[in-house]
């Protein structure tokens, strides 16, 4: 039974348009492992010239998905495997979106409290975990590898990022964030950089949806 899976994977990802646009998701998944790089620098080591990088790996990540598209539309893939490929190309884009946002509302934020830096720290860990494990369940359902167990891993990160969350609005209830915008600005870059960790999961779940249509 692997034996023919994997001839049927061979057979599906083994053309020349097929494997241009197999590398273009790979370059889509690690801009996404370089923008939470980038992020945990800002927060463990406030380097706020990464903020502009983010915001260009954003504009690259844009580029990529639109030839993915234009690719996947001129004929790549079997027509079976196109809705769930394009889906996967605009939950990557909307991750590094989400990126985006993150970085934009660092720019409005005077400061972080010093309470909250090493949840928010443990938090961009986690979403540099996953996009790792993004792209090994990317790699592993090319090559027939452990997916299950990469998903698994996926779901542990997301849950862990769930209760860090909890645990982050417990203590905002202490803190004085001074003004009002200060405090929304704060409360939404918590939103969006905890939404990271669901939109990569959800990633996840697209990609064992083309597992199954391959079997």
């Amino acid at each position: 039974m692997i034996k023919l899976i994997d001839r049927i994977k061979k057979f599906v990802f083994g053309g020349e348009k097929e494997r241009e646009v197999i590398e273009k998701f790979r370059e889509h998944i690690n801009l996404i492992i370089d923008s939470n790089e980038a992020l945990r620098a800002v927060i463990e080591h406030g380097d706020r010239d990464m903020i502009d990088e983010i915001c260009e790996i954003e504009r690259m990540g844009d580029t990529i998905r639109r030839e993915i598209m234009l690719s996947i539309y001129g004929g790549a893939f079997i027509p079976a495997l196109r809705q769930n490929l394009c889906h996967l190309a605009e939950s990557l884009d909307e991750i590094l979106d989400e990126l985006e946002d993150v970085a934009n509302l660092l720019y409005l934020i005077e400061r972080v409290p010093e309470e909250l830096l090493p949840d928010l720290s443990r938090v961009a860990e986690l979403n540099s975990k996953m996009s790792e494990y993004l792209l090994q369940s990317f790699d592993a359902l090319e090559k027939s590898g452990d997916l299950a167990g990469i998903l698994l891993k996926l779901k542990i990160a997301e849950e862990e990022v769930d209760r860090i969350k909890g645990r982050i609005y417990r203590k905002l209830k202490k803190l004085d964030m001074g003004a009002f915008p200060e405090w929304y600005f704060f409360i939404k870059f918590i939103e969006k950089m905890v939404n990271v960790s669901d939109l990569i999961e959800d990633s996840g779940d697209i990609i064992q949806m083309l597992n199954v249509s391959l079997r």
